[in-house]
């Protein structure tokens, strides 16, 4: 096995690792947990500019949605990198300074753009589950593919915020779009 090869069996392994208990004790991982297991591991593969500190990585979730208390439960107090892991909910886009990621779920699509406005330009890594996530301007979407949560990414989004992306995890995205920035993927 190659090291790409190798690479992409060790974050396919790490994004199924947090459900595997649920699954090994008779219970299927919701929907919801298997989105939050997959932002945990997404800040394992991603690297932020310099300019983004390197204070507690922060996880927030924009409105109501209902997979904010699951997401709360399985990513809060965890660490990366030696990283305390924050998980917030944002009532409003303008209060999303402070963070690191950006879950916008299905619930808050008639927000969306709201939010993803307010973080153009941002070292912010957006993520959703809403169907045209991507046309919008998020940078990872999540999808169903048969009944398995699954990703694509737009990589012109990240660029645009100066967020790179781990060419491991864009092995695993059911589909990549767009051009990785100067240098590439690390």
């Amino acid at each position: 096995m190659n090291r790409v090869q190798h690479g992409a069996t060790r974050l396919a392994s790490l994004l199924i690792g947090a459900v595997l208990l649920q699954t090994a004790l008779g219970q299927k991982p919701s929907r919801d947990e298997v989105q939050a297991a997959y932002l945990y591991n997404f800040g394992k593969f991603v690297r932020w500019p310099e300019s983004a500190g390197r204070g507690p990585l922060v996880v927030c979730v924009a409105g109501e949605d209902p997979s904010e208390p699951t997401i709360r439960r399985l990513v809060g107090g965890e660490q990366i990198d030696g990283r305390r892991i924050e998980e917030r909910a944002l009532d409003r886009p303008q209060d999303e300074s402070d963070c690191s990621m950006l879950f916008i779920g299905v619930a808050e699509q008639d927000r969306e753009d709201g939010f993803l406005a307010a973080s153009e330009g941002k070292p912010i890594l957006t993520v959703g589950d809403a169907p045209d996530f991507l046309a919008r301007g998020g940078m990872i979407q999540f999808v169903l593919v048969g009944d398995h949560v699954r990703f694509s990414v737009n990589l012109d989004a990240c660029t645009r915020h100066g967020v790179a992306l781990s060419s491991e995890l864009l092995k695993v995205a059911v589909a990549v779009t767009g051009k990785p920035a100067a240098g590439g993927a690390k």
